[in-house]
């Protein structure tokens, strides 16, 4: 997906929908996240980590039978690529978080609030092109010029 196809109104769709069942997803994410660390006491990296697995099966649930209606591809392929793009996001989320609380000194929620909407943007684009359409090796080889 390139630059231009967010320009068109099914995109534009897709990802106000998107965002919206972000926002569950991350209602989900974040009543995990302070209730694992202000009850259970957990890391700041633990809770989020918990938080954001649970964030992500809403995620997933919600964007694969309600808004991209995906049916190309098994759902096991899609499970596999959405997991690893969602890891990456929970890479991104986990340390984006730990440098605004340790280093910025910025409370819980809004390092997370920061880190979410950061993050949104490579989930996004990860779910569309590679989770729900093509799969990320049709995605590499289709830029390199071979087959898949």
């Amino acid at each position: 997906m390139d630059l231009s196809s967010f320009m068109n109104k099914t995109t534009s769709r897709l990802f106000i929908n998107y965002v919206w069942m972000a926002g569950l997803a991350t209602v989900v994410d974040t009543l995990v996240l302070v209730f694992a660390r202000t009850r259970l006491e957990l890391y700041i990296w633990l809770s989020s980590a918990l938080g954001y697995s649970c964030g992500m099966a809403t995620n997933f649930l919600l964007n694969k039978y309600i808004n991209f209606g995906s049916h190309g591809r098994s759902i096991l392929r899609q499970v596999r690529t959405f997991f690893i793009v969602a890891l990456i996001g929970l890479a991104l989320t986990a340390g984006l978080m730990e440098l605004f609380v340790r280093y910025f000194h910025l409370r819980l929620l809004i390092a997370k609030a920061l880190a979410v909407g950061l993050v949104m943007c490579w989930s996004f684009w990860g779910h569309h092109t590679l989770t729900f359409q093509e799969g990320i090796r049709s995605f590499i080889n289709s830029r390199l010029g071979k087959s898949a």
